[in-house]
């Protein structure tokens, strides 16, 4: 068993991303193949007008076949999950033809009208690669590579070519000087995403035929913690925390994750109720995004509204990842609302994560006192704070001034909602809290460890306020 072979048997991830535009017919004719060829360990001669590859355990077989000029040639979708045949060299469209999203069970034919070497990929998976041979009847193989068609309506504003996809990918400012040894410039966002008033910025989507299509870049960066102290991170779009994803209850979602670390990474989906093949656990349920590389996650969103994160969750470096800033909010809203409908009466909304990191200390999203949010209300606002743990410690949390109610805990709602004025927090676990800033105030909300949020001497560390003004 090959190399690749392998790799593709360990590949379980099934993402369903929708069909790129612009297939051609099974008789359309062609002007020729890509500039390139691969190299195969097999390459059988077709005989006959009919020629059928079948895609099963993440792998084209045969992975390279020869036919003659005429021949129509069939995949065949035997596998469990999703797939597409797009054709183009080094994992580029080049809208000559393409599948689609093939699902199980489906097939896709295309015709040969003319000699030359075709070579073709799955979008969804960076190891699946295969070539047509094209030869004139009664010619020998030829690797001839003819004219390339441009294919430009093949993209729908987006290039899904594995590890090359480069259009509409956010990445932070001087992200492509990235290397093992050096690190971006100060990360602050990616350039177009919104930033809230508790300084989380929000991922913005694309819209592709009801489904979400949401871009994450890993990438090492400097973080400014607070002034004048500045580390070294590794972040999502160039912030930590990463960028909220902000959905509803029943959306079909499409996360595209380029891996521009120097080590392999995955993304998990925390508590969320995922198909294995999306949940994002290096080694068992995907093979680490090797650097460099793309990968896409797809899945429908039939979780509660609630709070969730997602974070890395690489075969080995797992606690060495969180630690350096890969992880970020996922909120699920009720369906076609928002929470200022389904709660009638609420003004202000915040998400806040505490996190212990030793690379960042104690930080509320991603900055310690006196750099973290001081978030505005006016008196009489109803506010909503979900609350992330994504540290290594319990953080009883304490709000002055004012009681909140515990509504959601891991996304889903208590029956009978706890009244307090500290919750104390455990490791990996989420929380919706809600309160009415009924008296103006600088008010805190901390951490109740005084390990947690001081320096020694001067306040530091995991604190926050809410500006209650009249």
């Amino acid at each position: 068993m090959n190399k690749r072979l392998r790799r593709a048997l360990f590949s379980i991830a099934a993402v369903s991303l929708l069909g790129l535009a612009g297939c051609q017919s099974p008789n359309t004719d062609t002007n020729g193949a890509g500039n390139k060829t691969n190299n195969m360990t097999s390459s059988p001669v077709v005989q006959g007008h009919h020629a059928t590859v079948n895609l099963q355990d993440s792998q084209f077989q045969p992975v390279s076949i020869h036919v003659t000029v005429g021949t129509t040639v069939t995949w065949k979708n035997d596998d469990s999950m999703a797939h597409t045949v797009t054709s183009g060299a080094d994992r580029t469209a080049d809208g000559k033809f393409d599948s689609g999203e093939l699902d199980p069970g489906k097939s896709f034919s295309y015709t040969f009208t003319k000699a030359g070497t075709y070579p073709y990929f799955c979008a969804y998976h960076g190891d699946m690669n295969g070539t047509v041979i094209v030869t004139a009847t009664g010619s020998s193989a030829s690797s001839a590579s003819g004219n390339s068609a441009s294919g430009n309506s093949m993209n729908m504003g987006m290039n899904m070519s594995g590890s090359n996809d480069t259009s509409d990918t956010n990445s932070a400012a001087g992200s492509s000087e990235t290397t093992s040894d050096k690190v971006a410039p100060l990360g602050t966002g990616t350039s177009g995403e919104p930033e809230g008033k508790d300084d989380i910025r929000l991922l913005p989507y694309k819209l592709v035929n009801g489904v979400k299509v949401f871009h994450l870049t890993a990438e090492p960066v400097w973080w400014q913690v607070k002034p004048g102290e500045k580390v070294e991170a590794w972040a999502y779009n160039g912030s930590v925390p990463g960028p909220e994803i902000k959905v509803d209850e029943g959306d079909k979602v499409k996360i595209i994750v380029d891996n521009k670390l120097p080590e392999g990474t995955t993304v998990h989906w925390h508590g969320l109720d995922v198909p294995f093949a999306q949940d994002g656990t290096g080694g068992i349920s995907q093979p680490d995004i090797k650097p460099g590389h793309t990968w896409t996650y797809t899945f429908t969103v039939n979780a509660p509204a609630g709070t969730y994160m997602y974070h890395s969750h690489p075969m080995t470096d797992m606690l060495k990842q969180e630690n350096m800033g890969l992880w970020g909010p996922f909120i699920v809203e009720p369906k076609g609302t928002g929470w200022r409908q389904v709660h009638p009466g609420y003004q202000d909304e915040y998400t806040l994560i505490v996190n212990d990191s030793p690379q960042f200390g104690y930080t509320i999203n991603g900055l310690s006192y006196p750099a973290t949010p001081v978030m505005p209300a006016k008196v009489g606002d109803k506010v909503l704070v979900h609350l992330i743990n994504i540290g290594s410690m319990d953080h009883p949390m304490h709000l002055h001034g004012f009681h909140f109610q515990v509504i959601n805990q891991d996304g889903y709602p208590i029956k009978d909602p706890l009244t307090l004025d500290t919750i104390d927090t455990s490791p990996g676990s989420t929380y919706d809290l809600s309160f009415v800033a009924n008296q103006p105030g600088k008010w805190l909300f901390h951490c109740h460890i005084a390990d947690h949020t001081t320096d020694g001497s001067q306040m530091s560390g995991m604190i926050t306020m809410f500006d209650v003004t009249k």
